[in-house]
């Protein structure tokens, strides 16, 4: 799946999300259910925190859920209504990657895996993720961004404009990141890896059946 994740010169998406050359768009990925989706309504009172210090940013939620009267209610309470925006579930999710500058992933609940966050880094793009259950380990294979504790809107605002004020990655950069990415998470390096320890059994037994 990740050989479909690779890092482009421009997105078509970031035209059709009226991004401008020069915004940096922070972006959160993913469904917005009852009782608190993935974070959403964290991102937008970080959101809420950071733009008069960013004021380039924009904050893009994509995905679909039975929070998004919440979430206009709060775009508009946060006064973010020129700044933020709610996109429908996106079916090109490579090219919505790349018109990200930057994912932020502050999941307030269990995730198993945080495939999304492999996504973006396959593209080269740096994630802001909260530090809960299979994320560091699916962050550990990019790297790229910032971890942060759960159910803090000032260390995930802090982490936002680190990220946002360090300069933008080169294709370069970007490409080896999605190499390393691929390298170490891909469905074949995973297979690799099983091949070698079924490989190593073998040889374990003989070695623990030596008197």
């Amino acid at each position: 799946e990740l050989e479909r994740f690779k890092p482009t010169e421009t997105s078509p998406l970031r035209e059709a999300w009226h991004l401008a050359p020069e915004h940096y768009a922070f972006g959160v990925v993913g469904s917005y259910d009852l009782p608190r989706g993935k974070g959403q309504r964290e991102f937008l009172q970080a959101a809420a925190r950071i733009k008069d210090t960013l004021p380039h940013a924009r904050f893009l939620i994509v995905g679909s859920g039975s929070l998004l009267p919440t979430l206009q209610a709060d775009i508009q309470s946060l006064g973010l209504q020129d700044r933020a925006q709610i996109l429908p579930w996106c079916n090109d999710m490579p090219a919505a990657m790349n018109a990200l500058d930057c994912l932020v992933h502050p999941q307030v609940g269990t995730e198993a895996l945080g495939g999304v966050i492999l996504e973006a880094h396959a593209c080269g793009r740096p994630v802001v993720a909260t530090a809960v259950d299979g994320i560091p380990e699916a962050f550990r294979d990019g790297g790229l961004g910032r971890l942060i504790p759960t159910e803090s809107i000032d260390a995930l605002a802090t982490a936002m404009i680190e990220t946002a004020r360090e300069s933008r990655l080169s294709m370069a950069e970007r490409l080896s990141l999605h190499e390393r990415v691929a390298a170490k998470s891909s469905t074949e390096s995973a297979c690799r890896n099983f091949e070698r320890l079924y490989r190593s059994l073998p040889r374990l037994r003989d070695r623990n059946s030596t008197p």
